[in-house]
């Protein structure tokens, strides 16, 4: 599977958190800073950024809207530009950020999101993905992730 580039424009109160994190957009790339996540929560994902990001993670719908805790049909309903909400957006952006991380330690975007859909032992053999529904879970994915980044048996 091939990288792809989301690029999510956080807008909002500052004007010159926006323009520069447009200038920097790619959500694989870098880190964002709270306030930038914070902007992009009030101002929320648009269904483009959304529908990207899907690819690049490689998931379908049933799952994302699992994750996400909304339905399907929200999901779809959106079209092109138009936003989410500020609770679907800040888990996309949670999201963003366990798979940024996950991709910088495993190095390889293939087997990252091939792990997070396969059951972990560290989990109580849960699926990673099927668990980051709660903030609790996302907490709990980027621990063992950090914990293969630090070379513990994960």
């Amino acid at each position: 599977m091939s990288s792809r580039v989301v690029s999510v424009k956080p807008t909002g109160g500052n004007k010159k958190v926006a323009q520069q994190s447009h200038k920097k957009g790619d959500w694989m790339v870098r880190s964002w800073t709270n306030f930038e996540k914070i902007a992009s929560v009030r101002t929320g994902i648009s269904k483009d950024s959304l529908v990207s990001f899907k690819q690049a993670i490689d998931i379908d719908y049933d799952h994302l809207s699992f994750v996400l805790g909304t339905t399907k049909t929200t999901l779809h309903k959106k079209q092109g530009e138009e936003t989410f909400g500020p609770s679907i957006s800040e888990k996309v952006i949670a999201l963003m950020d366990v798979y940024r991380f996950g991709y910088q330690v495993f190095g390889d975007h293939e087997k990252f999101n091939k792990w997070v859909q396969t059951t972990n032992r560290a989990l109580g053999n849960r699926i990673p993905l099927d668990v980051m529904d709660t903030i609790f879970g996302i907490d709990e994915v980027k621990s063992i992730i950090g914990r293969i980044q630090h070379g513990v048996y994960s």
